[in-house]
């Protein structure tokens, strides 16, 4: 029997094992971003800013976007479960480098590394399940499934770490992930063929080497730029302006290579498809409102002053939310609702929960209140992604449902990088603006300062501390009191601006011409990365 026809599990793994094993690799695959479920701790340990942090998970996000693109033809030379276990052995031997070192450094190659294995993880999974579904009902079943799978990872592996860091220092979330690679790899051990193969083998002498160059530097240049830019005050800098210029010249070359090919790494002729456009651009909008919810956990970590224990009710209800919207909007997906109508709703539910968070942040506020928005931010997220990845699917031309996919990924990719630099440029000019105000206030001829700084030195020496102890303990408290109400203040101008924003697309949406008419159909070649 030829070895691409063979089972790809053993004779006596029943298909519920097969499916639960599938889905642990896939789930595996993405544990390596939960490292950066507490922003605050990662900088401790490495000593880095908040800038090198968010790059960081640029790189191990980039990675995995372009890294798919080669790995449609390499899974084709090799057999699953060898492939399967050489990621897991990578990724393991990346994680025992880490837990011995706190170089940044070595943990960012680390990182570079671990996102080829994530793709390598999930693409093999992607291949391996949904080309099988034959009926749009199975396929829109199986990609709901997946998609709630990968949005609910996040929040998930969150919890998990929230576990580790409260009785462990950051390292031992390395040691958390080999373990669950060791597990991983010992159910794939036992229960995969080991001659079995997803396709017929294939040589890889026509693999576009040049073009995945290429497509990782425009995409980690892209990241860069738009992480940094504006700490370094974007072309104003010689070394933004540089970058930029070679990312210019690569993007065009990479182009000119990729319109001559005859088996190029993707198919850049999809762009002539306008409603695939509209696609792309709303999966970017889409999670350039979703990278801002990484505000509101920093709002609880540092004005609310929650420990990571304590936000796992948070996690716990994005889960939930997610869940729910996105079986409920797979069943209107399934009795034929419009996509539109459906993508109306979701950015409306996201403007109830940027509303609810207007309301409530304050720094007199509690980790409790959040738990209802956090929910709703579930919700809009299941009723979005759902429909948006359906639409641009079903709208790519036939043939080219494999470019649609790495396209789709690119774009999510850009979409987070975009939320960053977006991030980072609003909360500079509204705590600017903030910081003005207070100055205006804060001055020696307000009567209710040194009542106050007096109040708090008082405080402290009835606690028992001498003078000294008081008045500096006391300088310190008033600095954080200051500093709390100045990142309150710049959460709400934010999400202010962002509901805006939001109210301006809802708007958009419904002038946009009908494009209604698009009907939802999802291929044997649509794999939904």
């Amino acid at each position: 029997m030829q070895a691409h026809k063979i089972p790809l599990f053993k004779h006596w793994v029943s298909e519920g094992l097969a499916r639960a094993v599938i889905f642990a690799i896939l789930m595996t695959s993405l544990c390596c971003f939960a490292l950066y479920s507490s922003p605050v701790t990662i900088m401790g340990f490495y000593g880095i800013d908040a800038t090198a942090m968010q790059y960081g998970m640029v790189v191990i996000y980039g990675s995995t976007v372009t890294f798919l693109a080669l790995d449609v033809r390499i899974v084709k030379r090799f057999t699953s479960r060898g492939y399967l276990l050489l990621a897991l052995a990578i990724n393991g031997i990346c994680a025992l480098i880490c837990f011995y070192s706190r170089n940044w450094t070595i943990f960012i190659i680390g990182q570079f590394l671990q996102g080829m294995t994530c793709a390598l993880l999930s693409g093999i999974v992607l291949n391996l399940i949904f080309p099988r579904l034959e009926s749009t009902r199975a396929k829109v079943i199986g990609y709901t499934i997946l998609y709630a799978g990968i949005q609910i990872s996040v929040p998930l592996y969150a919890i998990f770490c929230s576990a580790i860091l409260y009785v462990r220092d950051f390292n031992w979330l390395f040691y958390g992930i080999i373990m669950l690679l060791i597990l991983l790899g010992l159910s794939v051990l036992i229960t995969m063929h080991p001659n079995a193969r997803l396709h017929k083998k294939l040589p890889l002498y026509q693999v576009d080497w040049i073009g995945y160059i290429y497509y990782t530097y425009i995409t980690l240049a892209l990241g860069y730029i738009l992480v940094y830019g504006q700490q370094l005050d974007w072309l104003d800098n010689p070394y933004i302006k540089i970058l930029s210029l070679i990312l210019g010249l690569v993007l065009i070359l990479f182009v000119l290579r990729e319109m001559r090919l005859k088996r190029p790494l993707i198919d850049l002729r999809i762009f002539g498809t306008k409603n695939f456009v509209l696609g792309l651009l709303l999966l970017v909008i889409f999670y350039l409102f979703k990278g801002s919810t990484g505000l509101t956990y920093s709002y609880v970590e540092n004005v609310l002053a929650t420990d990571s224990l304590h936000t796992i009710p948070l996690w716990l209800a994005v889960i939930a939310g997610t869940l729910l919207s996105m079986f409920v909007t797979a069943r209107f997906v399934l009795s034929g609702t419009n996509l539109m109508q459906l993508m109306l709703v979701g950015f409306m539910i996201m403007a109830m929960y940027y509303g609810y968070m207007l309301l409530f942040v304050s720094v007199a506020g509690e980790t409790l209140d959040f738990i209802l928005p956090m929910f709703i931010y579930g919700l809009a997220t299941g009723a979005l992604f759902v429909p948006i990845v359906f639409f641009t699917a079903s709208a790519a031309p036939q043939g080219m449902a494999l470019y649609a996919s790495l396209l789709g990924i690119f774009a999510r990719f850009v979409g987070f990088c975009s939320s960053i630099a977006l991030n980072n440029q609003l909360q500079l000019y509204t705590k600017g603006a903030i910081r003005e105000k207070l100055r205006e206030t804060l001055t020696e001829t307000n009567p209710l300062i040194p009542s106050l700084w007096q109040d708090i030195q008082n405080t402290y020496i009835n606690a028992g501390n001498d003078m000294y102890v008081a008045k500096n303990a006391s300088d310190f408290l008033f600095n954080k009191l200051i500093k709390q109400q100045l990142f309150a203040r710049a959460v709400r101008d934010y999400y202010d601006v962002m509901l805006v924003i939001l109210l301006c697309i809802i708007i958009a949406l419904l002038l946009v011409p009908r494009i209604r008419n698009i009907v939802l159909k999802l291929g044997k070649n649509n794999i939904p990365y």
